[in-house]
């Protein structure tokens, strides 16, 4: 698990920028190409933004405990009670994932935002960051206890049945491609930039030889593909629309508006991927080390025959 999500940093770190030094380009010249397209959303003030970053940080978090209260009252079990070094471990993946994010911005600069430099306002940026796919994952599993939904995506259309390995080695060139590519040329390439962090993922998986979140489609099971596509767009067109009704200034520079709905279903994906590969730190434990039993009664109790 660590190997390969340390190959999935890294990744997204490096190669973006080698393909833009390699273009002819220099780093400081993101920055200009980025504040270049709307320069008028730095003209509002510092506070107002910090004001928004915590008012979304805060609906994320309210919205996150209704819907483990939801599933609770579903299903019997709360996902934060049963799971909570696991939900802790996905608030910290999940904060450095949209970092990420946050970086490959920069070369296609697909949305504009206030920029802010304090530490009060990084600090909140990364726990509403941390809120997200934790917030993707609890919106998918309440989707999954309705009704008979799961039943009914479970037989779906098959896809044809492909190797892992080539799979795996026909993914790899195409993330590697978007990666590079998109920084070089994001008008272009933004949309394979953007779906190349899941390709990564997936590709890693299978050169693991592990599962993948789309492994269930070879025996037609879309539900949890679906049920994640759709989580993705609930969380962030809320996670939008409650940035912007608390007065933060975020423009989509996107050629069309499905573009960024797409945007959420691929990131959707990508949460659901990275919980199952995080997920695999408690592959294996027993239920008792995942559950601890309660202490017995410490005075024993003796009875006697009549």
């Amino acid at each position: 698990m660590k190997i390969r999500l340390g190959i999935f940093i890294i990744a997204l770190a490096l190669f973006p920028l080698a393909g833009w030094l390699l273009s002819g380009q220099e780093w400081s010249e993101i920055f200009i190409s980025v504040s270049a397209i709307s320069p008028s959303t730095t003209a509002m003030p510092t506070t107002e933004n910090t004001t928004a970053i915590l008012r979304t940080a805060l609906m994320l978090l309210g919205y996150f405990l209704i819907i483990n209260y939801l599933i609770k009252k579903q299903t019997g079990n709360s996902p934060m009670n049963i799971q909570r070094g696991y939900h802790l471990w996905m608030a910290v993946a999940s904060a450095m994932l949209v970092w990420l994010l946050v970086y490959l911005n920069l070369f296609t600069a697909s949305w504009t935002t206030q920029p802010g430099n304090s530490t009060l306002q990084l600090l909140l940026y990364s726990a509403l960051f941390a809120l997200l796919a934790p917030a993707v994952l609890n919106t998918r599993a309440l989707l999954g206890t309705l009704p008979g939904l799961l039943k009914r995506l479970a037989h779906g259309i098959t896809l044809p049945v492909i190797s892992d390995e080539t799979l795996a080695y026909s993914l790899l060139p195409l993330a590697v491609l978007g990666l590079l590519g998109g920084a070089v040329w994001p008008q272009l390439l933004f949309w394979l930039l953007w779906i190349a962090p899941l390709l990564l993922l997936v590709a890693l998986q299978l050169l693991w030889n592990e599962s993948t979140i789309f492994s269930g489609l070879k025996s037609g099971d879309w539900g949890r593909v679906i049920c994640a596509a759709l989580a993705g767009m609930i969380v962030g067109n809320l996670s939008v629309l409650s940035y912007q009704a608390s007065g933060g200034k975020l423009i989509i520079n996107l050629p069309h508006p499905l573009f960024a709905q797409l945007g959420y279903v691929v990131f959707g994906l990508l949460c659901l991927q990275l919980g199952d590969v995080v997920a695999e730190n408690w592959r294996g434990k027993k239920r008792g080390e995942l559950f601890p039993q309660k202490k017995k009664f410490p005075i024993p109790v003796v009875v006697k025959k009549s």
